[in-house]
């Protein structure tokens, strides 16, 4: 099946602009999600830009650890075994065409205004 990506801030944890490098709450629904993959085994890594260094690798797994979670691989690296991404900045695209999805479609950080909020339906 290959492992499930899951992004860190905005994703898995609460993440408000400005908090600087503080990670937040995990946020409930996915926590559980990612239990449950995990119960399940099935391979999950937490897929960040945090991990670019030690330090940020190891803060994630120390966030982790403290709020419950299996040890994780934690990595910015994304391989051809990835099935799966879960990421709140993901725009999807119809494969093979460059077009985003129907419902990704208009979404793009390039097409609407910084106060406008929007959850694709996919």
């Amino acid at each position: 099946m290959g492992w499930i990506g899951v992004d860190l801030d905005g994703t898995l944890a609460q993440y408000k602009s400005g908090q600087g490098s503080a990670i937040g709450k995990p946020v409930p629904q996915m926590a559980k999600r990612v239990t449950t993959w995990c119960k399940e085994k099935k391979e999950v890594r937490i897929f960040t830009a945090r991990a670019e260094t030690l330090k940020g690798r190891r803060d994630v797994e120390r966030w982790l650890k403290d709020n419950g979670f299996p040890a994780l691989v934690v990595t910015n690296i994304k391989d051809s075994d990835m099935s799966e991404l879960w990421d709140d900045k993901a725009i999807r695209v119809v494969k093979n065409s460059g077009q985003p999805c129907k419902g990704c479609a208009g979404n793009s950080q390039f097409h609407h205004t910084e106060s406008q909020s929007f959850l694709t339906n996919c």
